[in-house]
């Protein structure tokens, strides 16, 4: 609870100075989240991408939407958000299965963007606040007596995280640009957590996971108006 409530402190702090802004900026566009520690990692069937990096991670799409206030030439403070998804339905066995993974993110922080008038403007920022990941499984099989039976399960959880990124706007026009390339490395710190684990006697034994760190990286393009 008291680490949520500072979550949520934290993020106002960081965007608080949008309330002295003199001149906005609005993003949205497709994201591509490559997250560590999820099932169903990456099988990349390009030559390209049949590296560590892809094959250790797991390709989460989604959407990217970003504000932008400017408080002095060039320096502004960016609330972000984007949420993204990693699904699977299909039938085995006459079993209906479908299960998805969903990761959102809601960051804020100072940003810089360098050349505002000219036509290229390469930006950085870092961000923080928090990283909401869910996943959800369900089953549906058929029964002998007719109908169906249905059985699901779902977890949760909000942690902190920390983020560095940039990018580069294509001026279009006087009020529209294209982001071509904008990428965030944005590592999720996962608080400790206490799991069950099958151990050498067969039984479930508990055991507790110390501060992981998901090092996951987030790739969007659109446009900002």
């Amino acid at each position: 609870m008291i680490k949520g409530s500072l979550i949520v402190v934290i993020c106002v702090l960081l965007t608080a100075p949008f309330a002295y802004a003199q001149k906005t900026e609005a993003f949205v566009g497709y994201t591509n989240l490559q997250s560590e520690g999820l099932p169903e990692k990456n099988d990349p069937a390009w030559s390209a991408f049949d590296v560590p990096f892809f094959k250790q991670r797991t390709t989460l799409h989604g959407i990217n939407g970003a504000f932008t206030g400017y408080v002095a030439e060039g320096f502004a403070f960016t609330g972000d958000a984007s949420w993204s998804r990693r699904g699977h339905n299909g039938t085995f066995s006459g079993v209906e299965e479908s299960r998805h993974i969903d990761t959102s993110y809601f960051v804020g922080g100072p940003s810089v963007k360098f050349s505002r008038s000219s036509r290229w403007q390469p930006f950085a920022r870092i961000m923080a606040g928090v990283a909401h990941t869910s996943f959800e499984a369900s089953s549906t099989a058929p029964v002998s007596t007719g109908g169906t039976t249905t059985s699901s399960f779902g977890v949760s959880s909000n942690d902190f995280t920390a983020t560095a990124g940039g990018g580069i706007d294509l001026r279009l026009s006087e009020n529209t640009k294209l982001r071509l390339m904008q990428v965030d490395w944005m590592p999720v710190f996962l608080s400790d957590r206490s799991v069950q684990i099958l151990g050498n006697n067969g039984a479930l034994q508990p055991a507790t996971l110390n501060h992981q760190r998901q090092d996951n990286w987030r790739f969007s393009i659109g446009f900002v108006f």
